[in-house]
């Protein structure tokens, strides 16, 4: 708008007292609407530095020309550098803004140069004219640069307005994150505590099903007393290590306690010997025989022998019975006769 009005102004007082400095200037002032409309396009395709570029050499370019025109406004022509900052500093960040300065400082060396030292051989204006341009152009630079705070002004309110904006809805938000964070520790404490409380169940479960196999191993194992030197330790099921080896314990612990001299292993409810607990049976008969106690394997079917044989062990040194009648009945006996022999009848 101030272009527009400058170059009206320009145009009409030139034509009126036929100044041709005024002719230049109103030159210089269209060709700056030109560019500030080529300005206008490039800001709405958000070029924004190019804009201001553009601005900034065309408003400079007329300076220099309204110097070589009119050398007698230099004075008043040194503001141009303080306008261009004005319309430039809102836009630019370091890089550009130090070109900017670099450029003020040309043009202020350019312009009180050209001011000085260059005349153009135009015919002297009068003292009231000059002092009509250099009112209308204080005037203009003025009124553009306070405009420009105004502006600035305006926008900087905005931006604070919108930063506290931003704070507001930051706190609000921040609050609603402490609040989620507080009710997720609070769910995070109760499932802490009900998973304590499962684990706590279930080691108590498992303690009691440890016991309860304890009670199934000890009914599995039993260990029973025939007579005081007679124990009979039923076998029952398939055998794997765990139960041989709670097997052996069982029996030496029994005949440890009742000072048994024989032991009777009677496996005829496993289904299945093998190699494996083949060893396992005789590593409870050496056991049981560590402790003085003669131990007699019971139930020892075809196929049983077959595997005892396979896992290559000598069934010589080994008591064996088909069946755990004839061999309680042999032991009575053979109890019987010592019996006899010891007190013979009078």
């Amino acid at each position: 708008m101030a272009a527009a009005v400058t170059a009206i102004v320009y145009g009409v007082t030139g034509v009126i007292f036929v100044q041709p400095r005024l002719l230049m200037l109103l030159a210089g002032v269209v060709v700056f609407l030109v560019v500030l409309l080529l300005a206008i396009r490039l800001n709405r395709r958000a070029r924004m530095i190019a804009a201001i570029s553009a601005t900034c050499g065309a408003l400079a370019g007329n300076v220099v020309l309204a110097t070589l025109a009119v050398p007698e406004m230099l004075p008043v022509l040194t503001l141009a550098p303080v306008l261009i900052a004005a319309i430039a500093l809102p836009y630019l960040n370091r890089l550009p803004l130090r070109a900017m300065v670099a450029g003020g400082i040309l043009l202020t060396i350019t312009t009180v140069s050209l001011g000085r030292y260059v005349q153009l051989l135009f015919e002297p204006i009068t003292d009231e004219f000059l002092n009509l341009l250099i009112v209308l152009f204080v005037t203009i630079v003025t009124a553009i640069i306070l405009l420009l705070f105004w502006q600035n002004d305006a926008r900087l309110k905005i931006a604070l307005q919108q930063s506290e904006q931003a704070n507001r809805e930051l706190r609000m938000l921040q609050a609603s994150l402490e609040t989620q964070v507080a009710e997720r520790t609070r769910e995070l404490r109760q499932a802490l505590v009900e998973l304590e409380a499962q684990a706590n169940e279930q080691a108590r479960m498992r303690e009691a099903l440890e016991q309860q196999r304890e009670v199934i191993l000890g009914l599995s194992v039993p260990v029973l007393p025939v007579t005081d030197a007679i124990l009979v330790m039923p076998l029952v099921g398939a055998l794997d290590q765990r139960r041989l080896e709670d097997a052996q314990q069982r029996a030496l612990k029994a005949i440890e306690q009742s000072n048994a001299r024989v032991l009777m292993i009677d496996i005829t409810g496993v289904p299945v010997v093998d190699n494996q607990v083949a060893k396992g049976l005789i590593s409870v008969v050496q056991a049981a025989r560590l402790l003085g106690a003669c131990a007699v394997l019971v139930g020892t079917r075809p196929e049983v022998a077959q595997a005892l044989v396979e896992a290559g062990i000598d069934l010589r040194s080994i008591q064996t019975s088909a069946s755990l009648q004839g061999a309680l009945g042999g032991m009575l006996n053979h109890s019987k006769a010592h019996v006899s022999q010891t007190h013979p009848a009078v």
